[in-house]
């Protein structure tokens, strides 16, 4: 009985009925390709069940360092808000400074024009700069959206599906500038 091999697409003579390559080493090519799509196929399902586990703070934690490397990317090369240091492009010397800190606004955590680039002196040593900050970005905005941002106390609580989306959101941004920004 003549088959056409499921490897190497060759017709070959089945020495069994249910034989469906040509050799060993067909055999064990498609034993790998179908390993290899198990794999990934369970490495997508691991994945979704490992985030349906995660606590509502390991899933801000994941979405806050996508959002400060979303900040990052899109502030590179911009001077630092606080004092108008240059950019410096070696890692660990720039933050996502905010505005109104997560400590005293969580509601302002995922705000884009809450969080400016940030030289790590500003944002660590002296406590954001908050002085200098407001004086730059009242430049930036304008006094109307600076007041706003001052005064927005909208209580946003977000399920785990939210962060696990946010997450996913400014890491494909921050890709994308990156990407945008190396070619």
């Amino acid at each position: 009985m003549t088959k056409r091999c499921k490897g190497c697409r060759e017709v070959f003579t089945a020495d069994r009925p249910l034989q469906v390559v040509c050799s060993y080493l067909c055999a064990m090519d498609i034993s790998k390709k179908m390993t290899a799509k198990a794999v990934k196929a369970d490495k997508k399902e691991t994945k979704i069940k490992l985030d349906a586990l995660q606590t509502k703070p390991q899933l801000t934690k994941k979405a806050q360092t996508a959002f400060n490397a979303f900040i990052r990317a899109r502030d590179y090369g911009k001077p630092c808000i606080s004092c108008d240091k240059p950019f410096d492009p070696s890692p660990n010397t720039f933050d996502a400074g905010h505005f109104r800190s997560t400590g005293s606004a969580v509601n302002m955590r995922f705000v884009e024009w809450n969080c400016w680039g940030q030289c790590k002196h500003c944002n660590n040593y002296l406590a954001g700069n908050s002085l200098e900050y407001r004086k730059r970005l009242l430049k930036q905005l304008g006094e109307e959206e600076l007041a706003l941002l001052e005064n927005d106390n909208v209580l946003r609580k977000h399920t785990k599906e939210e962060l696990i989306e946010i997450a996913r959101h400014y890491n494909a941004e921050a890709r994308r500038l990156n990407k945008e920004r190396l070619d």
